[in-house]
């Protein structure tokens, strides 16, 4: 591996992607977007850092001698191989998996030296927003690409796949040499293989921990993510507390497509990031200090480096990794995404399913047209309830009885707060406490990074960050937990969820315009309802198992096959906690076969 040293950026400037054909297909979809605009999506840092470079091109599978960044394994977890370079040697990572060199001399679990004389800026690999945020559907046998869709990857089982194959090269001395031969190339020596192998194992301790902290028997399959369990126990790593508190990260969700992002008043399923901007003598500019702030976030829950330290006395917030000025440019890019063109034939005439929608669907899911990237849109919020229509906040309040886990988590979840104790709250509501809300800590988190980013960004991002307003709950029965098995203990938690959510605005999901719906399968937060026309169902006649992997897309149902086949290989089951497909049905399961239709036509419109 070279040791010349690179600017911040260089890295993003010598990747080029294969994008020609991307390219071609955001056109025919009409996503709006300029060359330069999906260069900057597929190429810039956020900050993440998952391995050095070096490492992840030398890294072989855990059971064979093949590289583990190869076409068969990348493809094998959903995500696209594609071939960048780098000092004029191509390679082979998955899309949206890019190249960050930060200084790493004040980091932490990434101020790895596994050579002689290494310098502070050795790349490492890491993820930005396309890797999760990037569809990809194979639509009457032409592949499409969807720029701010829902990617259909197996995020968790990747990552089990790469931590077996770093602990392995670890733990086998004919592996381990044949990685050293790859990552040292003439520096060779006893020396550096001794520091490769000392920065190989506190690696691989740091995702031991990691995995520890988010560990949980339900899998998540294909498309799915516990993105707000696995930022919560960052946090908990960051707090340095021994030993860091697990909150199982069993909650996982479909992720969010994005585009009419920067119209929301606020984000994330349950609503829990408000949009926060600031003023500017230029129309529609200013700084979004709310999206500044759910993006660090982000970028620390997919493995940016953050120490909760000082730099120096005279300087405020956290060292990191989090690079805030390409967080912003990421940002921006979402102004001008457009949701996706439906790219087969529609009715002529669609009035009998716009009628259906205005009646059945428009009262939470606002309209809006395609091309509108400015209007702003109020989400409306709908509690969670064990049952439709159980403890509305009002007469005219629906409730939604879809799986409440998502919500309910980012709700409870607390830890020991390790250095974080006595920092101020984001909302004034005091002090971080010893054992506190990992939610209130999160936003400290969040704050102290940017902070750490500098005066500028500290006096754009100070007032209304995020715009986080965490309600302190006692959970009626805390005191008598040592009586209950563990299921009885999340059992009382959904209880106390139901019973809170008519006052807590956290015990909500979140409903949007559903402009480009077509391409966003699977259905419902956690993506428990494979198609739309399976949601038009009551809820009991959804499927209860179905298999998720496939891009190839059924364009009468308007989803994934659900079929088994070679890529089909996951069965999801809805019959599990945070797997449940109920709810959401508010008449429109009284939909006669031919209206399911009409109502199915117009929505493939929007």
């Amino acid at each position: 591996m070279s040791k010349s040293k690179v600017s911040p950026f260089a890295c993003a400037a010598l990747l080029f992607f294969g994008g020609h054909s991307i390219a071609q297909a955001t056109d025919s979809l009409d996503q709006g977007w300029s060359e330069a605009t999906l260069s900057n999506w597929q190429n810039l840092s956020q900050g993440s850092r998952i391995l050095p470079f070096s490492w992840a091109l030398a890294l072989e599978e855990p059971d064979s001698e093949e590289k583990f960044m190869s076409d068969k394994t990348i493809s094998a977890y959903g995500y696209t191989p594609y071939y960048p370079s780098y000092n004029g040697k191509r390679f082979t990572l998955p899309m949206g998996f890019v190249l960050d060199d930060s200084h790493d001399s004040k980091l932490s679990f990434t101020k790895l030296r596994w050579f002689f004389g290494q310098g502070s800026q050795e790349p490492w690999v890491g993820m930005n927003c396309s890797a999760c945020h990037t569809a990809q559907i194979n639509f009457e046998g032409q592949n499409l690409v969807i720029n701010g869709g829902p990617t259909n990857a197996d995020f968790q089982n990747f990552f089990k796949a790469l931590s077996a194959a770093l602990n392995t090269t670890a733990a086998d001395p004919e592996k381990f040499e044949r990685f050293a031969k790859s990552v040292l190339g003439d520096d060779l020596s006893n020396g550096n293989r001794q520091r490769l192998k000392k920065s190989l194992d506190s690696l691989n301790a740091f995702y031991a921990q990691n995995a520890t902290l988010n560990a949980t028997d339900l899998q998540y399959g294909p498309g799915r993510l516990d993105a707000v369990g696995h930022i919560l126990n960052k946090i908990s790593q960051v707090t340095q507390a021994t030993p860091p508190t697990p909150n199982p990260s069993d909650a996982p969700v479909s992720y969010p497509f994005l585009w009419n992002t920067p119209q929301h008043n606020v984000l994330q399923w349950n609503g829990m990031v408000s949009k926060a901007k600031l003023p500017s003598l230029i129309p529609g500019g200013g700084l979004d200090v709310g999206g500044l702030g759910r993006n660090a976030g982000e970028a620390i829950g997919v493995y940016a480096d953050i120490r909760p330290v000082k730099e120096n006395p005279a300087k405020a917030g956290f060292v990191s990794s989090v690079n805030v000025k390409n967080l912003e440019i990421l940002e921006h890019s979402l102004y001008s995404l457009k949701p996706p063109r439906w790219p087969g034939s529609l009715p002529e005439d669609l009035t009998s399913g716009a009628k259906l929608f205005t009646e059945n669907c428009a009262g939470c899911h606002a309209s809006l047209e395609r091309n509108d990237l400015a209007t702003p849109i109020k989400a409306v919020m709908v509690p969670i309830s064990a049952n439709e229509n159980l403890n509305p906040r009002g007469p005219n309040d629906r409730t939604i009885s879809t799986d409440p886990w998502m919500a309910c988590n980012a709700y409870q979840f607390k830890a020991d707060a390790g250095v974080l104790a006595g920092y101020a709250k984001v909302d004034k509501s005091g002090p971080i406490k010893s054992n506190d809300l990992l939610y209130s800590m999160l936003g400290v988190t969040v704050l102290e990074t940017l902070l750490g980013k500098g005066r500028d960004v500290a006096e754009l991002a100070f007032d209304g960050l995020l715009g986080i307003e965490p309600q302190p709950v006692k959970v009626p029965g805390l005191r008598n937990r040592a009586l209950f098995s563990n299921v009885d203990d999340k059992a009382l938690r959904l209880i106390e969820c139901y019973r809170a959510s008519p006052t807590v605005a956290l015990l909500a999901y979140k409903a949007r315009p559903l402009t480009g719906i077509w391409a966003t399968a699977p259905y419902l937060h956690n993506g428990s309802v494979p198609t739309l026309n399976d949601l038009l169902l009551p809820p009991r006649q959804r499927p209860s198992t179905f298999y998720t992997g496939t891009n190839e897309f059924d364009n009468q149902r308007v989803g994934f096959k659900t079929e088994k086949s070679d890529k089909n290989r996951f069965l999801f089951d809805t019959r599990l906690d945070g797997n449940s497909n109920a709810g959401h049905d508010y008449g429109v399961g009284r939909l006669s076969d031919i209206q399911r239709s009409q109502l199915l036509d117009y929505l493939k419109s929007l």
